[in-house]
């Protein structure tokens, strides 16, 4: 039987970590170790951890205890360090699997030898089930290959969570696929790396995986800090730096949107919202790493006051011009 390694971030989780640990004990499909790391959790989580582990002898746990903070990205990168199993599956420490089957759809799908396998998200807003269009899966065919799969991430066909994706352990570490240490919004980027390292992925039909938010990834309204965007700025940058000495401009036709859309509605949505200084700053550093890659496309290269006046018609529902005259704004912003 192959062994699926399940790797756990634990921070501040005591209310809910049993019940994710409980949706892995029920599991059919029994060839598996727990990997539970505890982030130096201010509450009882690692009491309860430790708790459940002595009250489960029967399950193959590994817990360990970080002496300091190391946050989310060291933590799983330990997790990965630690796994046994050829394959690998992360879980937030506030979600379960889906039902007792998850294990045994993911197992099922690896004869073809894949390097990941999504499943489908469950989601529920304050535990209630709602549509995510963001978590939906929107492939068009079970299997893809090389360039197909970047084309269906460029695309936004699967999100760029960790979880609920079994990967092979060996393409991992072959590929040295880490998540990058002390930053924000890391699965953006470690998706974007498993993506263009990929060469099979399958898709599964099942829901194997329950997501519990607080809030709704669907809003276009939620507040995104300044350390948020000045981290995705270092996302984008990364992003375009991989892209150009990967070639993907060659390898799929949808790499200059998606670069655009991210610099366009991941930053530059949020940052138009705030004063003309923030603004202009990013805008001016967007510029200036878009012209390293498209150097004849004049991207970004609006003057920062037509720019900023411009995305707040476009993006800022408090600005008085908000969704005027979309014709001529979105062609002059290249959306």
């Amino acid at each position: 039987m192959k062994k699926i390694s399940i790797i756990i971030p634990l921070y501040n989780a005591e209310n809910y970590i049993s019940k994710c640990l409980d949706s892995i004990k029920n599991q059919t499909y029994k060839n598996f170790e727990i990997i539970v790391i505890n982030d130096k959790s201010k509450d009882n989580s690692w009491g309860i951890l430790n708790d459940y582990v002595s009250e489960h002898l029967n399950l193959n746990f590994i817990i360990i205890n970080n002496e300091i903070n190391l946050g989310l990205s060291k933590t799983r990168n330990k997790g990965i360090d630690l796994a046994t199993g050829g394959y690998i599956i992360f879980m937030d420490n506030d979600d379960t699997l889906a039902d007792a089957l998850s294990l045994q759809y993911f197992i099922d799908q690896t004869d073809n030898d894949p390097d990941i396998i999504l499943g489908k998200t469950r989601f529920l807003l304050n535990d209630v089930p709602k549509e995510s269009n963001y978590h939906r899966l929107k492939n068009k065919k079970g299997t893809y290959t090389d360039n197909e799969i970047l084309d269906g991430f460029f695309s936004g066909e699967w999100a760029v969570t960790a979880w609920n994706k079994l990967y092979k352990t060996a393409f991992l570490k072959n590929n040295n696929l880490k998540f990058l240490d002390d930053l924000l919004h890391e699965d953006e980027l470690w998706a974007f790396e498993t993506a263009i390292a990929a060469k099979k992925i399958n898709f599964l039909q099942e829901e194997t995986y329950v997501y519990y938010s607080m809030s709704n990834p669907n809003s276009m309204t939620a507040t995104v800090g300044l350390k948020n965007i000045e981290h995705y700025l270092i996302i984008l940058t990364k992003k375009l730096e991989m892209s150009t000495e990967k070639g993907l401009y060659c390898r799929s036709r949808f790499t200059e949107n998606y670069l655009k859309n991210f610099a366009n509605y991941t930053i530059l949505r949020n940052v138009c919202k705030m004063d003309f200084g923030t603004f202009k700053s990013f805008y001016v550093k967007i510029e200036k790493e878009f012209d390293k890659s498209f150097p004849q496309k004049g991207l970004f290269r609006l003057h920062p006051v037509l720019a900023y006046y411009l995305y707040r018609m476009k993006f800022d529902k408090d600005f008085f011009l908000y969704g005027k005259f979309p014709k001529y704004v979105n062609p002059l912003l290249k959306i």
